[in-house]
């Protein structure tokens, strides 16, 4: 029997969209959910790639945000519109998926009659797509709220020993992006790149930036996607290892980069030759990248885009376009194309014909700023703009080539008037990666008092809006945006504090924290460091965050970084504080960790920096906590205590978490009392529902279960996993995780008590 639940009734849906108008997983969701994700209530939320993956083969549940929305009055209808809008064009039978919805419902013996009879009397059977969107919203937020029976998905059963691969689009959640509504020609290129991959298993598209590669093979996977099992795309950000960490697997539920590696890696190996991989923008000398040898002897095709010359291996260079071609890439955006075609073809000729640089000016053309011969004129001006020795070079294969495309483009973003507000969005985009984002994220840090300007220079195509519906910069605009705003701590200050204010919080967990380090990474890697008092209290402080998450190429640059700037004892101490963080959080070298914490002890001075003096401390006390010297570490979590309670920084969110691991350790040597006496005086001095809040919760209530009072500790479990549930809403087996954990403990606890 198939049950009646979101990911049964979403998959319904989806099979009836006609091929011609095929949406990809996030788009279908983003449709549905398009009024919460506008309105206030969802400014922050972030769809996680795998997480809708998720969703959709019942591996997790809808996020209770999401769900709690449209449960309110009135938000159910707005869900109606939505899918009357956005959806129901889709479908090829509208009908025949209402009906299998239906019959779905009508035969789930876990629906009680009752509720069959609410869901379907007046709005089943369906006449119009009024009534069609009207039933699908009530259906589908019936499911929502009900109880969620999570689905078995092991990736590793996918592993096929024939000659195909496993299908993966319902495990591994990365789609190909479609490509850009406007393009046009390439139809040779397309043709002559499937010949390639034919006798090829790895090719290399390569050309200078904004020539068009990517929307290229965009464009192949959209035309030849019956060729392949699977088609996956991942997008180089540095690092192969990272990239392939950062797939989106359905049975992901670690945040450990180098595990994911491993699992994902294993995979990827066992995909054959039916299976394509587009690495976009792998603009990397081979030598430089540790990881290429490895890609390299995958079973399947990989399709890389990149600005780097591989002659020793299968390359397309892809060239200008035609100018026919060209020419029809304007009439997409000016509709006066024909009649100023004799200037259009000299502005075309102007730019030599680069595609991205005809696209600025066919946009900048159709707002009206300029007229054709204005802006002719304009773009004449461009070469004079920079000295000889300013330019730089676009192709990074060792070749002179003249930054004529640096200097046009860079001419049309002036025309388009990028000072102000224009301006600083575009500064601050710098610090973004491909992966984008959020709007109204951006406008937050940015102190924006509304998204007028952004949406401005997204009809201008200076910022591009990528599928996952998140803005970011072109390569080649975020290097001319670099080169000519110079983006610094100074000139950058409230963006950088208003991310600050948010790393302080730490016992809170943010949605976007993945967007948050990559913004953080991209600033220690491109802002000028003119104020490096806010720059290492920032830095400092997001290596709190990162180690939550274990996010090791963040911590790792944050250790080079502040090295750079030591200055003073304790300065060194926190430097070696966190290289024995590193080591035992990423590394798990229990004794390399344990060298580093002593060194910082020795150098620390409780009466200047009694903070720093504590929280190492209680980080050596945890050490020999982890190796069993108990007596090494009640001394050393002991001192910490009493340097935090001597000068009144006990409630911190970083030294919470300390005193949690000091009670832990006062129970364990049959000090249980004074455990909860501490953790109990902290509860009252943190923000409230919170992971450190629900972490209190559990350390008291396992205590009162060691000590055999039944009632109290219930009462704190049970407080701690509703808070886990709340704030975890958005991953539900992580809750499933604790409650596992703590049933574990309980276990271990009632045999320890039997034993005794």
């Amino acid at each position: 029997m198939k049950l009646c639940d979101f990911c049964t009734v979403a998959k319904t849906i989806t099979n009836y969209v006609a091929e011609s108008k095929s949406i990809s997983q996030l788009d279908f969701m983003y449709e549905l959910f398009k009024d919460f994700i506008e309105s206030d209530e969802g400014a922050d939320f972030d769809f996680d790639n795998g997480l809708v993956c998720r969703w959709l083969n019942g591996t997790a549940r809808i996020s209770a945000r999401i769900t709690s929305y449209y449960s309110e009055i009135g938000n159910i209808e707005a869900m109606a519109i939505d899918i009357e809008q956005n959806l129901i064009p889709l479908l090829c039978d509208k009908f025949m998926a209402a009906e299998e919805i239906y019959h779905l419902l009508m035969n789930d013996t876990t629906v009680s009659e009752k509720m069959k009879c609410e869901l379907t009397e007046n709005f089943y059977p369906c006449n119009d797509d009024i009534e069609l969107s009207n039933f699908f919203s009530r259906i589908l937020l019936f499911t929502m709220n009900r109880n969620f029976v999570k689905r078995d998905v092991k990736t590793k059963e996918l592993l096929s020993m024939g000659t195909l691969s496993p299908l993966v689009r319902d495990y591994i959640y990365d789609i190909v992006p479609k490509p850009c509504r406007h393009f046009i020609g390439r139809e040779t290129d397309i043709e002559q790149i499937h010949e390639l991959l034919k006798e090829n298993d790895k090719v290399f598209l390569t050309g200078v930036a904004g020539i068009g590669k990517s929307e290229l093979a965009k464009m192949y996977a959209e035309r030849y996607k019956k060729d392949y099992t699977n088609i996956l795309y991942m997008r180089y950000m540095g690092d192969i290892a990272d990239m392939i960490a950062d797939c989106d697997f359905a049975d992901d539920t670690d945040n450990n980069a180098d595990s994911r590696f491993e699992r994902h890696s294993r995979f990827l190996r066992s995909l054959k030759e039916d299976t394509l991989i587009i690495i976009d923008n792998f603009d990397i000398v081979p030598i430089i990248e540790s990881g290429f040898d490895k890609l390299m002897q995958y079973r399947c095709k990989i399709l890389f885009t990149t600005r780097c010359r591989f002659s020793e291996y299968t390359e397309y260079e892809l060239k200008e376009m035609p100018q026919n071609d060209l020419i029809g890439l304007v009439s997409k955006f000016y509709d006066k194309t024909e009649k100023k075609l004799d200037i259009v073809e000299q502005i075309i000729d102007e730019v030599h014909r680069h595609t991205l640089s005809v696209e600025l000016a066919a946009r900048l053309l159709a707002s009206g700023i300029l007229r054709p011969k204005k802006l002719l004129a304009e773009l004449k001006k461009s070469k004079s703009i920079y000295k000889n020795e300013d330019k730089i070079n676009i192709v990074k294969d060792g070749k002179n080539t003249k930054a004529t495309y640096y200097e046009h483009i860079h001419r049309l973003m002036y025309i388009a008037a990028l000072d102000g507000e224009g301006g600083e969005i575009l500064k601050h985009l710098t610090f973004v990666s491909g992966k984008g984002i959020n709007k109204r994220l951006l406008a937050r840090w940015l102190n924006l008092q509304n998204l007028n300007n952004v949406n401005l220079l997204l009809e201008y195509g200076i910022i591009q809006e990528n599928e996952f519906h998140k803005i970011a910069l072109h390569p080649l605009i975020k290097e001319i945006t670099i080169d000519d705003k110079e983006p610094s701590i100074a000139n950058c200050k409230a963006f950088i504090e208003n991310m600050h204010g948010e790393y302080l919080l730490h016992g809170i967990d943010l949605p976007y924290y993945k967007t948050m380090f990559e913004v953080t990474e991209n600033i220690i890697c491109i802002a000028y460091k003119d104020d490096i008092e806010i720059y290492k209290a920032f830095i400092k402080d997001a290596f709190a965050y990162m180690e939550r998450y274990a996010y090791k190429s963040g911590m790792s640059l944050i250790i080079s970084e502040l090295e750079q700037y030591s200055e003073s004892v304790d300065d060194t101490a926190l430097i070696l504080d966190y290289k024995s963080a590193y080591e035992h959080i990423i590394n798990g070298d229990m004794q390399k960790s344990a060298e580093y914490e002593m060194q910082a002890v020795n150098l620390c001075d409780s009466l200047t920096n009694p903070h720093l003096k504590a929280n190492i401390y209680a980080n050596m006390g945890g050490l020999y906590h982890a190796e069993s010297e108990m007596l090494k570490a009640k001394e050393f979590m002991e001192k910490a205590y009493r340097i935090l309670t001597e000068n009144n920084l006990q409630y911190t969110a970083d030294s919470l978490t300390q005193i949690c691991n000091y009670a832990s350790l006062a129970a364990n040597m049959g000090e249980p009392q004074r455990a909860i006496q501490a953790l109990e005086k902290c509860t009252e001095h943190i923000i409230p529902n919170t992971i450190i809040h629900a972490e209190l919760l559990e350390n008291i209530g396992l205590i009162y279960l060691q000590m055999n009072d039944i009632p109290n500790a219930k009462e704190k479990l049970t407080q701690s996993l509703n808070i886990y549930s709340e704030v975890w809403e958005d991953s539900p087996e992580l809750t499933e995780q604790k409650i596992s954990e703590i049933k574990e403990q309980i276990f271990l606890l009632n045999n320890s008590i039997t034993e005794n």
